[in-house]
């Protein structure tokens, strides 16, 4: 404080030098001199510190411009460059914008907000809405999301409001942004609609040049050669594969389409190509792969995993929990954009506009300030569902509402309706329920999107996606990091007697927390399995009892009598584990759905993932033990993955 102080000081007498310079004001007029002099002092003392503003690199990677963009420099703010119009293009998806304050003796709080003039863009903030400010340069990520049902130049505006020189007082500035949105039949498209063709596909203008009659000729020989080059090898394999294969083998398998595989003779890795591989005599893992029970086995000290049954207390009153979540309707800004859509039901993105007095600028009122509009996921159901399917979707929902909250559990925070729940006359339009996430969405859409395929990036190149984040590598660590969290909410569950049933990447959400870039920037989220049955019609099949279940990600003994339990969850955690590693690929994908019981009580089990060490894929192993008593429990599992993620570390 005393530093700070004489700092101060020195500020005045250089201002009073400075006066002095100038010679502005005469001998004859002390007082006005004074008074002014002081007026400075007060300027210099009220020096707010604080800076906003948008880095020279990333100027010239979203504009072109090698130059620096200043929003608040030294807590004066810049009405030039706030009232500027901040073209964000077509191809560019998130801004980011550093910041910092020079103050260290007290944290200065702030607050943040995104707020766009049409439905067509989401805008995202990739930090907590509400916080303080660092005391160093940071960045943080404004993602801005295109629905892709209309073109065209939309408004956003980025409220800041830090409370600096004191909250009474704060600094307030609007940040103007305008986004580019281009859409070709319902089809976000990076770049220029002119540069593609009648079908979505990128086109290069220097293939349009005209080819030479030699070059011609040329590349139709070429061609030729490759197609017979093709069909030659494609005879061969298919005559070799033939000849190599023997009845007995034939046998087990009702067709040749499935790529079953000794475990004896069976590579270190396979293929995602293979999803799975027949059993060695014991019903063990592969003999090249070491004993999968390595790591489990350390915290099994020779004892059975305690089984937890579900509590029979644990039954949610469906009117009461909708009473308890009840919320405006007229306060959610749905998008247009679907995130996921079934015959009967959708996932789409929605802004919470939770208090709408916000928009009006007043910053004095305090309640105002606390307040702020969130990003959520809502599902709901279409008109053309009935009330068999409404009473379905709202006992799947809502079966963890009685849960306490989790970092890795997702749960319905709001039920809106137009009408009131209390009187249920009134209420004549399917509820929103209503997830708070602003990250990537479904966890198996997520995984599909990094093997780069079943998105609507897939006309863009893999380059343009890598560079505006919507590809993304996942490494070693960070999916181990994604199981231990998957597992962290399971043993959550079960701790209140709640068994799972569906553990699997099509009942995950992903994030990505906001200024963190190691192995734990991913978030995942355990949901409840509301809609995925409409969702994912291709992961539930029915064997003739009317129930469409999970039959690749149930356990044997699930699948002989229906019984549930921490066992059956851990089985269904291996496999959830498994879509992870294969980026979302189908589990025993060549296997009919009523011949899955008889594959796995042969001991058959699904391969190990291209580039799975062999310590992880023993982990997943050791959870598809046929009995259930020798499988480990949730919490041993972790604790063998944390033990394999200190050995990664070790090595890479």
């Amino acid at each position: 404080m005393l530093t700070t102080t004489r700092y101060n000081f020195d500020l005045c007498a250089q201002v009073r030098g400075q006066s002095e310079l100038l010679h502005v004001y005469s001998e004859e007029r002390p007082v006005i001199d004074m008074l002014l002099l002081a007026l400075l002092c007060v300027f210099a003392l009220a020096d707010a510190k604080v800076n906003l503003y948008i880095t020279k690199a990333e100027m010239n990677r979203t504009l072109g411009i090698v130059a620096e963009m200043n929003y608040l420099e030294h807590g004066v703010v810049n009405n030039y460059s706030t009232k500027f119009p901040y073209r964000v293009d077509a191809n560019i998806n998130q801004v980011m914008f550093s910041w910092y304050t020079e103050v260290s003796d007290k944290p200065i709080p702030y607050a943040l907000r995104a707020v766009a003039s049409d439905v067509n863009v989401l805008p995202v903030i990739r930090i907590q809405p509400n916080g303080y400010m660092p005391t160093k340069p940071e960045t943080f990520i404004v993602e801005y999301r295109c629905a892709g049902s209309r073109a065209g130049q939309f408004g956003i505006f980025l409220h800041v409001n830090i409370s600096w020189p004191s909250e009474r007082h704060p600094t307030y500035l609007t940040l103007k942004q305008e986004k580019i949105c281009t859409s070709r039949d319902g089809r976000r498209l990076g770049g220029n609609l002119d540069d593609y063709d009648q079908h979505g596909l990128k086109m290069d203008h220097s293939s349009l040049s005209l080819l030479s009659g030699d070059q011609l000729f040329y590349v139709i020989i070429g061609a030729v050669s490759a197609v017979i080059f093709v069909v030659i090898t494609l005879l061969y394999v298919y005559f070799r594969g033939n000849r190599k294969l023997s009845p007995s083998r034939a046998s087990d398998i009702s067709s040749d389409r499935r790529p079953f595989q000794d475990a004896k003779n069976s590579p270190q890795f396979i293929s995602q190509t293979q999803p799975f591989l027949s059993p060695s005599p014991s019903y063990g893992p592969p003999a090249e792969v070491p004993k999968p029970s390595s790591l489990v086995s350390v915290y099994l000290n020779g004892k059975r995993a305690s089984i937890v049954h579900e509590r029979a207390s644990n039954t949610v009153d469906i009117n009461q929990a909708l009473l308890e979540l009840a919320a405006d309707r007229n306060l959610f800004q749905v998008m247009p954009m679907v995130e996921l859509e079934g015959t009967f039901g959708e996932i789409k993105w929605a802004i919470w506009c939770q208090n709408a007095a916000l928009t009006s600028g007043d910053i004095d009122d305090e309640e105002d300030q606390a307040s702020v509009d969130e990003a959520v996921l809502v599902k709901t159901l279409k008109p053309n569902a009935d009330r068999r399917h409404f009473e379905k979707f709202l006992a799947e929902a809502l079966v963890f509402h009685h849960v306490p909250p989790h970092p890795n559990l997702a749960q319905v925070c709001a039920a809106a309706t137009f009408g009131s729940f209390s009187r249920p006359e009134t209420v004549t339009d399917f509820p929103l329920l209503c997830y708070r996430h602003s990250g990537f969405g479904n966890l198996k859409k997520f995984l599909l999107r990094c093997r780069g395929i079943g998105v609507e990036e897939s006309t863009i190149s893999r380059s343009t996606r890598s560079k505006n984040g919507v590809v993304q590598t996942l490494r070693t660590h960070e999916l181990v990091s994604m199981g231990k969290q998957l597992l962290k909410a399971i043993m959550h569950l079960h701790k209140y007697g709640i068994i799972h049933r569906d553990i699997a990447a099509r009942n995950c959400i992903v994030s990505e927390l906001p200024g963190r870039s190691g192995n734990d920037r991913l978030i995942v989220q355990l949901c409840d399995n509301a809609l995925s049955r409409d969702f994912f019609p291709g992961d539930y099949h029915c064997l003739g009892d009317n129930d469409n279940r999970p039959i690749k990600w149930m356990a044997p003994e699930t699948l002989r009598t229906n019984v549930y339990n921490s066992a059956t969850d851990v089985w269904s955690f291996g496999v959830a584990m498994w879509e992870m590693l294969s980026c979302g690929s189908q589990p025993f994908d060549g296997i009919e759905p009523e011949e899955v019981s008889n594959a796995l009580e042969k001991g058959i089990r699904l391969a190990q993932p291209y580039n799975c060490p062999d310590e992880l894929y023993g982990v997943l192993y050791c959870c598809w033990h046929y009995d259930p008593l020798n499988r480990p429990s949730p919490d041993q599992v972790h604790r063998a993955l944390e033990d394999f993620n200190r050995q990664l570390n070790q090595f890479i």
